[in-house]
């Protein structure tokens, strides 16, 4: 079973785990509606990731003042002692650049052999 982390729930996966196609994308679940769903454990294995993320996500309600808790909203009572995050990066940015460590991969490749003939003369000039 290989795992397709990134690249999107299937919609039979949403729909094991009760998540309307619509609001899953407004929570930040990402769907691909071309794959498909081979067999049955990987199937449920996705459908416990998104129950998982679903158990640990805290909802705010869009209006502040609002009187009523809406369905999907997490209760005022777990959200009194919760600060949102929104200083610290999500996905932490890479420091390196993938074009430059493949630029400097081709550069050190092509100018192989003329730094070992360098070196080779640099030996032998010494003895």
């Amino acid at each position: 079973m290989k795992l397709r982390l990134g690249k999107g729930f299937t919609l039979d996966e949403l729909k094991e785990a009760k998540i309307p196609k619509k609001y899953a994308k407004t929570i930040g679940i990402a769907i691909d509606h071309r794959r498909r769903n081979r067999c049955t454990e990987s199937l449920q294995a996705n459908v416990e990731r998104l129950k998982l993320y679903m158990s640990k996500l805290l909802l705010f309600p869009k209006k502040a003042g609002a009187k009523k808790v809406r369905k999907g909203d997490t209760p005022r009572s777990e959200l009194q002692n919760v600060a949102q995050n929104t200083l610290k990066e999500i996905i932490p940015e890479k420091e390196a650049s993938a074009y430059k460590q493949l630029k400097k991969a081709r550069t050190n490749k092509h100018y192989l052999g003329e730094r070992m003939k360098k070196a080779k003369d640099a030996a032998a000039k010494e003895t």
